[in-house]
């Protein structure tokens, strides 16, 4: 939830998030044409895949940003509603593309199985999704409202049965190595 101007634990947001696209690119390659962000969530990791794959980036995604959060919202259909009014394709930017879609997370696989048929509407060639953390599998007990495992498309599913899901042509995480790669933390 932090926002990308931000400090935290002496790190930056910003760059940390960079530095996750980058590992992310390295981790999870994708033979593409573009690549670009989910907004606002994925706006940092997409931009240090573009850097660490050398292929460009663009913004396919336009935000309406007058919808929140939809992962957190307590009802399915609210979540599947908001989802849809949340981003807009840019037709001209990903028609006949091979696309790299960089996103934070995949909390229960609404917003992303909603953005993979958009941007299949929208002519996308394939549609290659990669998540800047490890598959979130566990509930939340901190303030985010998913209680249960059952609630997780990762806590049922396995990454190849998400993919299928999701409809996308391939899914890649980050490894858990990656998300602690960036902190000079010890660990």
């Amino acid at each position: 939830f932090a926002r990308p101007d931000s400090q935290v634990f002496g790190e930056s947001v910003h760059g940390i998030r960079c530095q996750l696209g980058l590992r992310l690119a390295r981790e999870r390659p994708a033979d593409a044409d573009i690549v670009i962000a989910v907004p606002d969530s994925g706006n940092a990791a997409a931009l240090g895949y573009s850097r660490g794959s050398g292929i460009p980036l663009d913004y396919g995604f336009i935000r309406n940003h007058y919808v929140g959060r939809t992962f957190i919202m307590p009802e399915a259909h609210q979540r599947s509603d908001s989802a849809d009014m949340k981003l807009a394709v840019v037709r001209d930017v990903v028609n006949g593309k091979r696309v790299v879609v960089v996103d934070d997370s995949i909390i229960r696989g609404t917003t992303a199985r909603r953005r993979v048929a958009t941007l299949k509407q929208a002519g996308a060639r394939e549609i290659h999704l990669r998540i800047a953390c490890p598959p979130v599998m566990h509930p939340c007990f901190f303030g985010i409202d998913f209680p249960t495992q059952a609630e997780l498309i990762a806590g049922r599913r396995s990454i190849d049965e998400i993919c299928r899901f999701l409809g996308a042509d391939s899914l890649g995480y980050l490894s858990q190595d990656g998300l602690l790669a960036p902190f000079r933390v010890p660990r």
